[in-house]
């Protein structure tokens, strides 16, 4: 088995030991590993490897499926977590131990392609989504991150920037239309949207209980008028892993298409702050593989 090893130097939990003891252990079972860092330009590969593993979070996950353009959908991919969050990992139930993963990977491997999960793809625009996205507070909290303070608490200094957003976040209505899973039309006033394809968001927390990677739909999360409090109060009932479909602090559906009707920006992707302005979110067409 070729396998190419994409990581990324700049994620949050990246140490040049663990990428050696990665490769290690899959030479250990055999594979043929090319290690490939990320650079400012995106992600190189190879071409021709049976695998693809990313050491990185769900930013690293989603340039590397971007990178495979429409070979998105043939080339199978697996994860050592080594971001910020991991949603697409935890959900997965990837390993962090090196040794352990490899066991893992090359394990599920040898019993097949039946055996593997396979991921409908959507895309914002162009872009690949792998896990979730958001606009609104969270999205400008993720705009407002240090990269150096990251890098020294991790996950938290999200709740910084969160603290500062909710300060002074600029509350801006958009009308929100789309296609339900059930192919019904909806339309609605929202000042802030999250739209969910992983079953975790920000963690280990679940926010809408029908989101899956599985899933061929994708949850929508509106809060549309939502003051201080009522944000304060949907990321307390999150995080006390509260079910929030029950508690009428925003509007839960489940859809395979969302159109906004204007540039809405900063949008936050997987974790990450995307700059440009995005109007549309639809299936790709194409199915993600994980090898697990």
């Amino acid at each position: 088995m070729k396998l190419d090893l994409v990581y990324n130097p700049a994620a949050g939990s990246f140490r040049p030991a663990r990428l050696a003891a990665l490769v290690r252990a899959f030479d250990a079972h055999g594979a043929e590993v090319t290690a490939l860092p990320t650079t400012r330009d995106g992600v190189q590969l190879s071409g021709t490897a049976d695998l693809v593993c990313v050491h990185g979070g769900d930013g690293t996950l989603r340039d590397t499926v971007q990178a495979l353009g429409e070979r998105a959908g043939e080339v199978p991919l697996c994860i050592a977590p080594a971001g910020t969050i991991n949603l697409v990992a935890r959900e997965l139930g990837y390993a962090r131990d090196p040794a352990k993963l490899a066991a893992q990977v090359c394990a599920a491997w040898e019993r097949g392609k039946e055996s593997w999960v396979r991921a409908p793809l959507y895309r914002l625009g162009e872009m690949p989504v792998v896990a979730c996205l958001s606009i609104g507070p969270d999205s400008h909290a993720v705009a407002r991150v240090s990269g150096a303070l990251k890098r020294r608490i991790g996950r938290f200094a999200y709740v910084v920037a969160m603290l500062q957003v909710l300060r002074e976040w600029p509350r801006e209505t958009m009308t929100v239309s789309g296609e339900l899973s059930d192919g019904n039309a909806f339309e609605c006033e929202a000042a802030a949207v999250i739209v969910s394809h992983s079953a975790l968001f920000g963690g280990p927390f679940q926010l809408a209980p029908s989101a899956s990677l599985t899933a061929d739909a994708v949850e929508l999360i509106v809060l549309e008028r939502p003051s201080r409090l009522r944000v304060a109060a949907f990321t307390a009932a999150a995080i006390a892993r509260r079910p929030l479909d029950r508690l009428g602090l925003a509007t839960f559906r489940s859809v395979r298409r969302v159109t906004f009707d204007r540039c809405v920006s900063p949008v936050q992707v997987d974790g990450d702050h995307l700059p440009d302005c995005a109007y549309a979110i639809g299936p790709s067409g194409m199915s993600l593989t994980y090898v697990v």
